[in-house]
């Protein structure tokens, strides 16, 4: 009877692993409007951070709300830890990053760190220090 009931639970929890890990169920979760906590480049402020109103998450595409808006479309790893981004703003061209999701009581924490840089690696961590590192931190408001 043990090793029935041990055998049951090393499957679901191996499901309940492959589950969290489905790149196409991780972006569904991350869908929503944010606002926008911080924003740094090479490790400092940026100042331009005030023009975006919001970014929206929603069918594989990350929108940066400014006067015009400007959408790139991303995919997810989340099997790796901390999970994998890849940006395409546009053409082949695609930018490395990671991702971390914080569920909180007032709502989600998204941090997105990513590199500008031509041939750029992907970010080992959410610092931002290199020159043309980009670490966004936004916010999603919990539905009432």
């Amino acid at each position: 009877m043990r090793f029935l009931t041990a055998t049951a639970f090393l499957a679901l929890c191996a499901w309940s692993a492959g589950a969290a890990a489905d790149p196409k169920e991780a972006a569904k979760k991350l869908e929503g409007t944010y606002e926008v906590v911080e924003v740094t480049i090479g490790g400092k402020p940026d100042p331009k951070k005030d023009e975006v109103k919001s970014v929206e998450i929603k069918d594989g595409q990350i929108i940066i709300k400014t006067k015009k808006d400007d959408p790139a479309k991303f995919t997810l790893d989340p099997s790796k830890k901390p999970g994998h981004i890849d940006i395409s703003p546009g053409g082949n061209e695609k930018l490395p990053g990671i991702y971390e999701v914080k569920e909180t009581d007032k709502g989600t924490e998204l941090t997105i760190a990513f590199s500008m840089a031509d041939k750029a690696e992907r970010p080992k961590d959410f610092k931002g220090a290199g020159k043309e590192d980009v670490v966004l931190k936004l916010f999603r408001k919990k539905a009432k």
